[in-house]
């Protein structure tokens, strides 16, 4: 299944810390909203869409919270998977890569690894089908049309970031495509930014992009190997674009990677920078 080919897309590391937004109901799904802070007048709304492990990810909300906080905007995750985000299984799966990826004997390696592999897909097989295009496409489409079209929203500017899985609704939001073979009167984002993002056409989906994109690429990447990470990083296009590659990271890198890991975790500070600044540039 796409969800798990990856092995990078189901490992990496549980971030330490307490969240800090709350959860609520938001145009017909839960989600967790996170705010700046008090006293700070806000710019605008980030839609954060999540990888494979859902919107009660410890790791994104750290990461949206940050969002909120240094960038001065509300941001809100949507449980866009309706429930079938794989959280609940994140610490498992993460040690099974672990042990995948961990220096072991010949015969550790030819007995014993196949199984992990095999647990993987066992464990993740229900998020990944539930999580499929064809069901979850129309839930962002119908809540991004939804915040668009309330009073309260309709005038303000609105972001989309999207890590892995998430990547690709970033990508889809952004060429502006209601989905339905028509066009939106109005952008349903004002500008987009990805993480390592799966589940994509390179370069068509990138040439549909309409609003101002931003994306931040890892050196290693099954879904966005180095000739086409390169084909990205060249493309000309009319609309605001930027690629960065960065050197030493895996996919996965901007949202679980091992803090204890210096590379990591300095390409992950850079790549959330990188998002921010995109933001402030094309948002406010």
């Amino acid at each position: 299944m796409d969800a798990v080919q990856c092995r990078d897309c189901v490992g990496g590391a549980i971030h330490t810390g307490k969240p800090t937004g709350v959860q609520i109901q938001f145009h017909g799904l839960p989600a967790y909203v996170t705010r700046p802070d008090e006293g700070t007048p806000g710019k605008g709304i980030i839609i954060f869409i999540t990888d494979i492990f859902g919107w009660k990810f410890p790791n994104s909300r750290l990461l949206a919270d940050k969002f909120a906080k240094n960038g001065g905007y509300t941001v809100y995750i949507p449980d866009f998977m309706r429930g079938n985000g794989a959280a609940p299984k994140a610490a498992e799966s993460m040690r099974i890569t672990a042990a995948y990826e961990a220096p072991s004997s010949l015969l550790y390696s030819i007995f014993v690894k196949p199984f992990l592999v095999l647990k993987t897909v066992f464990l993740l097989a229900g998020p990944a089908f539930h999580t499929r295009r064809s069901k979850t496409k129309p839930v962002v489409f119908d809540f991004m049309r939804a915040l668009r079209a309330d009073p309260a929203t309709a005038d303000t500017k609105i972001g989309v970031v999207g890590f892995c899985w998430g990547g690709q609704y970033s990508i889809l939001l952004g060429q502006n495509d209601s989905g339905h073979g028509s066009s939106e009167s109005k952008p349903l984002v004002d500008a987009a930014f990805t993480a390592h993002p799966a589940r994509f056409e390179i370069p068509k989906d990138i040439k549909k992009v309409k609003v101002p994109l931003s994306m931040a690429l890892a050196e290693n990447d099954l879904w966005v190997p180095p000739k086409e990470a390169q084909i990205l990083k060249k493309l000309e296009k009319e609309e605001p674009y930027e690629v960065v590659i960065f050197e030493g990271t895996k996919h996965g890198f901007a949202l679980r990677c091992d803090e204890k890991d210096e590379v990591q975790m300095a390409a992950a500070e850079k790549a959330e920078e990188q998002a921010l600044g995109w933001f402030k540039k094309w948002i406010g």
